[in-house]
C-alpha cells in the first residue's frame, strides 16, 4: 500500500482525490467517514487536512475534477466545416459517451441532487455548463443567420434536454432493465438509444440527423 512515508505529496494528494471520488460516488458526502478516505488512499488525517482543509474541501475538488472531465470532453473543437446536425450529435455523442464510461461522475450527480444540491448553494460558483451554453448558442445563432433554424428559445432549455435524453440512459439503467426489458449496457442498445436522442433533439429545432437514410429525408418532406 502506498503510504505518506514515500514524501510524495503529488502521489498523496491523488490517491486521496482519486479515494474520495470513488467513496463519494458509492456513498455520497455524508455516508463517508474521513477515516474511510485515508485508510483507502494509504496515509493518514493529517495529509489530507492538509491538502484539502477539510472533508467537505475534499468533496468540492472531487466535484471540480469530474466536472472538468465532462467540460474537456463536451468543449473539444468541433470540425469547422461540419453542419449544425453534425455539430450538434458530436457534442451529444460525446457527452453520452462520457456518461457511459464514467458512472462516478453520474453517481456524484444524483447524490448532490438527492443532497438537494446543498454544497453547491454554499459554493454558488463551483460549477458552471455556461460554456457549453455558449458554444451551442453559437452554433445555433449561425444557423438562424444561415436560415436553418428559427428562434428556438433559451439555450439553457436546450442543454437541459439535451442532458435529460443522454442522462437517463446511465442514471436509471438498472431500474430501466427491470421494468422495461431493455439491457442499456449493451452496446448495440446503447448506440441506437443515441441515435435515437439525437434525432428527437434534431427534430425540436427541424433539423434532420445527417446519417437518416433518404427513405426517412422522403418521409420527412412529405
Amino acid at each position: 500500500m502506498t503510504t505518506c512515508r514515500t514524501r510524495d505529496p503529488v502521489r498523496t494528494k491523488g490517491n486521496l482525490l482519486a479515494a474520495g471520488i470513488h467513496l463519494f460516488a458509492s456513498r455520497g458526502f455524508h455516508g463517508v467517514a474521513v477515516d474511510e478516505i485515508v485508510a483507502q488512499a494509504g496515509c493518514n488525517k493529517r495529509m489530507l487536512y492538509h491538502y484539502f482543509g477539510d472533508k467537505e474541501g475534499l468533496y468540492v475538488e472531487v466535484l471540480q475534477t469530474v466536472y472538468a472531465r465532462m467540460e474537456q470532453v463536451e468543449m473539444a473543437p468541433l470540425p469547422a466545416a461540419a453542419t449544425t446536425a453534425a455539430k450538434i450529435c458530436e457534442i451529444m455523442e460525446r457527452h453520452f459517451t462520457f456518461l457511459v464510461s464514467n458512472q462516478e461522475f453520474v453517481n456524484l450527480v444524483m447524490w448532490e441532487n438527492l443532497n438537494e444540491g446543498r454544497l453547491l448553494t454554499r459554493h454558488p460558483h463551483l460549477l458552471s455548463k455556461m460554456p457549453l451554453i455558449e458554444k451551442l448558442h453559437s452554433i445555433l445563432e449561425q444557423a438562424r443567420q444561415q436560415g436553418e433554424i428559427h428562434h428556438v428559445g433559451d439555450t439553457r432549455n436546450l442543454v437541459i434536454l439535451m442532458i435529460g435524453l443522454c442522462f437517463i440512459h446511465v442514471s436509471n439503467r438498472h431500474t430501466l432493465h427491470q421494468t422495461i426489458g431493455l439491457d442499456l449496457s449493451c452496446p448495440t442498445v446503447q448506440t441506437e438509444a443515441l441515435r435515437m436522442a439525437q434525432a428527437m433533439f434534431l427534430s425540436g429545432l427541424g433539423l434532420v440527423h445527417p446519417n437518416s437514410p433518404p427513405d426517412s429525408l422522403d418521409a420527412a418532406s412529405v
